[in-house]
């Protein structure tokens, strides 16, 4: 059972000189890959300064325990998808279909992270631990925004008194996609992906005429 204090995400200092931030990067960095290797049950503080090569004191400076640092890393692969997503939207041609904008949205989120250290315990992680798991709420509500950028890019018309929710329900559709699509030690399922791209564009056309 996970006590209350263990859930404590708040970050006890950010680093601001350089020789802090080395040890601030060195304890994530070894966070990623402890999540690669033992999962998100396996490991501890005490691992963790172990790994990064680091006193137990550098990590309670900056963390109060392991959730705080792993939330610090799904914030950090949070803001690279939606970061990676804006970018591909705002580069986008203005003839380009709406289904083909929505593939490549998912293709942009995918290839941006596929690589990432400790990706599927990370998002593991996300879904069963409560702190954890309002980092991915959260996120999906910034996945939302995308998306409604993305459609006024391209000229989609979605009912405006719906527009909200429309983009909610897909912000929580895509990232539990994608949850699916990395279990059972699997990058990314490409038969998942092609799944959500059709759940995607199947739901937005019940709200776009033939002529759109």
């Amino acid at each position: 059972m996970i006590e209350k204090s263990e859930l404590d995400l708040g970050l006890r200092k950010q680093p601001k000189q350089a020789r802090a931030r080395k040890t601030w990067e060195k304890i994530l960095n070894a966070t990623a890959l402890l999540l690669d290797e033992k999962g998100f049950d396996g490991i501890n503080t005490n691992l963790i300064a172990e790994k990064a090569e680091v006193n137990i004191s550098a990590i309670y400076k900056y963390f109060p325990n392991k959730y705080a640092i792993v939330s610090t890393l799904a914030i950090r692969l949070n803001d690279k998808q939606t970061d990676l997503t804006l970018e591909y939207i705002r580069g986008l041609e203005s003839s380009i279909s709406w289904q083909d904008m929505l593939s490549g949205m998912v293709d942009t989120m995918i290839e941006g992270t596929r690589n990432e250290v400790g990706l599927i315990a990370l998002q593991s992680a996300m879904l069963a631990t409560p702190g954890l798991k309002e980092i991915y709420r959260n996120s999906n509500k910034e996945v939302a925004k995308v998306f409604l950028e993305a459609f006024e890019r391209c000229g989609v018309l979605l009912p405006q008194n719906k527009k909200t929710l429309i983009g909610n329900c897909v912000g929580e559709i895509v990232p539990a996609m994608l949850d699916y699509s990395v279990s059972k030690g699997k990058r990314f399922d490409p038969k998942v992906i092609e799944e959500l791209k059709r759940m995607q564009i199947g739901y937005i056309s019940t709200y776009i005429d033939d002529k759109d």
